[in-house]
């Protein structure tokens, strides 16, 4: 097992011999990934990174099922993490892998400052803030753009679509994940261009003393979680994206 020390984290980094070489890949790339993370907060318990063969060794490990493109699974104090050599399309790149990190370290840090191991139930934060935090602070788009959105919503009256990306994305994030992750990406970054970073770290830190995620996001934004996903969906829906 490695232990490495980065910024305010500690990591734990148990592999078999198989992956001696993926665990040290690992160990290099989160030297760049934890101080991406902690632009919201210090971790403050440590992590512990499994690695696991492959897709099936991590589904095993997580109990996640029917997502083929998942690549690991965060929670407070761990990450699962399908090894680096046996990514579908062959070994991950470096930039992959960091890309990877940075975002399920996200997930890892904004648990722990937002208090609980089962923080991301006990304060109900909602799919589009726990993934667009994590998508945004990774620089990845990986999910539908604006134009596939509009149509969505557009559409979904004269189409009767179940379900919301933002509201109530769990009836269509498997059909659907691009839609879901896209709209998540967007919706946090429209929440960072109108509110700004600070009042975002506040409503994580005001998890931490005990609030509820919706109570917490009022107090701090002005606004509930309700009123502020209907401006986005009239954002979406007006086109102002297109300015």
């Amino acid at each position: 097992m490695e232990t490495l020390r980065v910024g305010g984290g500690v990591f734990r980094i148990p592999y078999s011999p198989d992956d001696a070489d993926s665990a040290r890949r690992v160990e290099q790339t989160l030297e760049r990934a934890v101080p991406v993370a902690e632009r919201w907060a210090a971790f403050s318990v440590p992590v512990d990174v499994h690695l696991h063969a492959s897709h099936d060794a991590l589904e095993a490990a997580t109990g996640v099922r029917g997502m083929p493109w998942m690549r690991a699974w965060a929670r407070y104090g761990s990450l699962d993490l399908q090894s680096p050599r046996s990514w579908s399309y062959g070994v991950a790149s470096d930039l992959d892998l960091q890309t990877l990190l940075e975002h399920e370290l996200t997930h890892c840090v904004m648990y722990q400052a937002s208090a609980g191991r089962q923080a991301g139930v006990q304060r109900r934060i909602p799919l589009w803030f726990r993934e667009g935090m994590a998508s945004v602070t990774a620089g990845e788009y990986r999910g539908s753009g604006y134009d596939a959105i509009w149509r969505f919503y557009r559409d979904r009256g004269a189409t009767g679509a179940a379900g919301d990306p933002l509201a109530s994305p769990a009836v269509l994030v498997r059909a659907l994940s691009r839609l879901v992750y896209g709209t998540a990406h967007l919706a946090f970054q429209f929440l960072l261009d109108h509110q700004g970073e600070e009042r975002v770290r506040r409503v994580i830190f005001r998890m931490g003393e005990g609030l509820a995620f919706a109570e917490a996001f009022e107090e701090v934004m002005g606004l509930s979680v309700a009123a502020f996903e209907d401006a986005f969906r009239r954002h979406v829906l007006a086109q102002t994206w297109r300015e």
